[in-house]
């Protein structure tokens, strides 16, 4: 087993709006799985890699129907096609990478929102890291996820 792995993924919040899942991933990296608990819907957040997120979806019995991406980037995107073959699920990703994101259906952008359950994100264009990276915001739930190092609030 790879040292990623051994870390273990941890519960980071749990409130009544949003359960959040810290997954490590290949050697510095985290996915996070979030639920909906009113809806059962789990969604992965920037999936680097398949295996750790359906470790994590096999211990908590949940099933996975979207793929959350802020932008390109492998360490961000990498497990997405393993994913959506394996669970049928649907990716959402930033309208102005969609050429570079792998398996994308939902195409969002600058003031569109998403629906998630009974949670509705409001997506921010937030380029810099690259050109078309997207921020999602969780305002019923006090959760941001901006996919850039550290930043994931909830």
């Amino acid at each position: 087993m790879s040292a990623h792995h051994s870390r273990g993924a941890t519960t980071a919040s749990t409130n009544s709006k949003l359960e959040v899942v810290r997954v490590p991933a290949l050697s510095d990296n985290y996915i996070w799985l979030v639920r909906e608990p009113a809806s059962g819907l789990v969604a992965v957040v920037d999936p680097s890699e398949a295996a750790p997120v359906n470790t994590v979806l096999q211990q908590k019995g949940w099933s996975l129907k979207y793929i959350i991406n802020t932008h390109h980037h492998f360490d961000h995107t990498g497990g997405n096609l393993e994913l959506k073959k394996q669970h049928g699920l649907q990716v959402v990703g930033p309208r102005a990478d969609a050429d570079r994101i792998p398996g994308i259906d939902v195409q969002v952008g600058d003031g569109d929102t998403w629906k998630f359950g009974e949670l509705e994100a409001t997506v921010f264009d937030t380029p810099g890291h690259t050109r078309g990276h997207i921020t999602f915001y969780f305002p019923q739930a006090k959760a941001v996820f901006p996919g850039t190092p550290g930043c994931s609030c909830y």
